[in-house]
């Protein structure tokens, strides 16, 4: 027992390895671990702020599993909006050919969309409208930059104290071009299986479109309303019937376009179910709300509302302003030239090292001009970490009064975890040019005693500046804060984060309760 104890902390004080820029970063405790490795809360010493910051250990042991890393960071650098998740930084790896490891940096969020519903059963139907119009918004974006999610569902929403959602893990993510067939796309394993919309189960439609990720929506949103999955099928077969049990069975249309001759022919000898009515199925939820949910949840793709068209819906009168609500330019092509060709491992290294020079503008520069050294030294940052986490080990794990077990994004996605908001550190001076290791330290040290390390503390919202012609996708409309206009703003101001298991009367609807219990 204490044999395994020692491991795990021996396992945890090698949270950093080599990676410099790590020194800036005050690790608080281990709030997740997984499969893909390990998720510590940390400070940042340069702004204060609270941060999130993930290992993903031996990315390149399976290639597939790289391709996805690749296409998260990618498409999180492309996607910049208020209810998407923003990667703050991510750190350099001491090595251009060698690294195995990456450290990605988020914004701490106070738990994800599942342990709201979860812990809270008197949300009130302001807290309904605010969540379906938040993520509503943010589908928008993602579909004006022809970009698909395929996976959403509760543990992939993050939220705040404050109401505030964010989509995060879009490793499962595609990018649509109009001289692809979507088709191509749909191959794998495609969205957990209780929030997969009708054509995706059993491969339906000939053609594939954002409605998709509506369907999700509306699946999640009904969760929200009752407390409990909408459709929690065991099975391809047994989320069909869940499905017609509530819509009732498909017009022969509909069934005629199935493309899976067993799913067509499955339906077709289905007895005839008459849909039930959603003020039945819910019964005390607003029946504007209820109409806009048949909508999102429309058997055939072609009869749900984009997600533009949603927001329009008369349920959020006096919320949205579509004119205003952002919108995002197509993603090029070239972004994803990775996706339509056979890539090797070290084809994929190199596209992630390129990702990461994304937040180290100097050395992006240097990577393009062909003057970039291949390695990089920090000879600090390995003992100031062994320190921080020989600190925890004798605190059990934690450095600080933090968040309950139960409070901790602890439900972490498979690929990201998650959160927002920065502008990439100006970078420190690089001398892996002293190969000595003693020189090394010493320019090092006299660097920062002399110079200072030199950081932007500004902390607006806006993407940093990029140099490479891979460039972020440009927001076409404006990114309207959410306190975009009064009663919104008045109506949300007082959320704050409620220890306690037992809610408060109906008379607080502002409040988002997570519970303790």
């Amino acid at each position: 027992m204490q044999q395994d104890h020692s491991k795990k902390n021996s396992t945890e004080m090698e949270f950093f390895s080599d990676y410099g820029d790590a020194n800036r970063y005050k690790i608080q405790e281990v709030i997740g671990k997984g499969s893909y490795g390990v998720v510590c809360s940390a400070i940042d010493t340069h702004t204060g702020e609270k941060v999130a910051i993930k290992k993903i250990h031996d990315i390149f042991e399976h290639i597939s599993d790289a391709a996805r890393i690749l296409r998260e960071i990618k498409l999180l650098r492309l996607l910049r909006h208020p209810d998407i998740v923003e990667i703050k930084h991510i750190m350099l790896p001491p090595s251009r050919r060698d690294f195995k490891d990456i450290y990605v940096v988020f914004e701490l969020m106070e738990s994800d969309l599942h342990q709201v519903i979860k812990a809270n059963d008197d949300l009130t139907r302001e807290h309904y409208q605010f969540f379906l119009y938040q993520l509503l918004r943010a589908l928008k974006y993602i579909h004006t930059a022809n970009v698909y999610h395929r996976d959403l569902k509760p543990k992939n929403i993050l939220a705040n104290a404050n109401c505030k959602l964010k989509i995060c893990d879009f490793g499962l993510a595609r990018v649509a071009f109009n001289d692809t067939p979507t088709t191509i796309f749909w191959t794998d394993y495609v969205a957990t299986r209780w929030y997969r919309a009708p054509e995706l189960c059993g491969s339906f439609f000939s053609k594939y479109t954002p409605a998709i990720d509506i369907w999700s929506i509306g699946c999640i949103f009904a969760e929200v309303l009752t407390g409990k999955p909408l459709f929690p099928g065991k099975n391809v077969v047994h989320q069909l019937d869940l499905m017609t049990d509530l819509l009732g069975t498909p017009s022969l249309d509909t069934i005629s376009r199935v493309r899976n001759e067993k799913a067509r022919r499955y339906l077709t000898s289905m007895r005839k179910k008459q849909p039930v009515l959603f003020a039945q199925k819910f019964p005390n939820a607003d029946p504007l709300a209820l109409r806009l949910l048949q909508r999102l949840l429309a058997f055939d793709p072609k009869d749900r509302p984009t997600a533009e068209e949603a927001l329009g819906d008369p349920y959020f009168k006096g919320l949205s302003k579509i004119e205003r609500e952002p919108s995002c330019q197509p993603i090029t092509k070239m972004e994803f030239e990775f996706e339509r060709r056979r890539v090797t491992k070290e084809d994929i290294r190199e596209l992630i090292f390129r990702e990461i020079l994304e937040y180290h503008p100097q050395l992006l520069k240097d990577y393009i001009n062909g003057t970039e050294r291949t390695n990089f030294l920090y000879p600090s940052a390995v003992d100031q970490f062994r320190k921080q986490f020989a600190h925890l080990e004798e605190n059990s794990g934690k450095s600080a009064p933090v968040i309950p077990l139960e409070r901790k994004h602890v439900s972490l996605p498979r690929s990201t975890i998650v959160h927002s908001n920065t502008v990439p550190p100006k970078e420190q001076q690089n001398y892996a040019y002293l190969k000595d290791q003693k020189h090394a330290e010493e320019a090092y040290k006299n660097s920062r005693d002399t110079e200072g390390i030199h950081v932007n503390l500004s902390r607006t919202m806006q993407a940093p500046q990029r140099i490479s012609l891979a460039k972020p996708g440009r927001v076409v409309g404006p990114v309207v804060p959410y306190e975009n206009g009064n009663n919104v703003k008045e109506a949300y101001d007082r959320r704050t984060l409620i220890r306690s298991s037992v809610l408060p009367p109906s008379g607080c609807p502002s409040c988002l309760l997570l519970s303790q219990t």
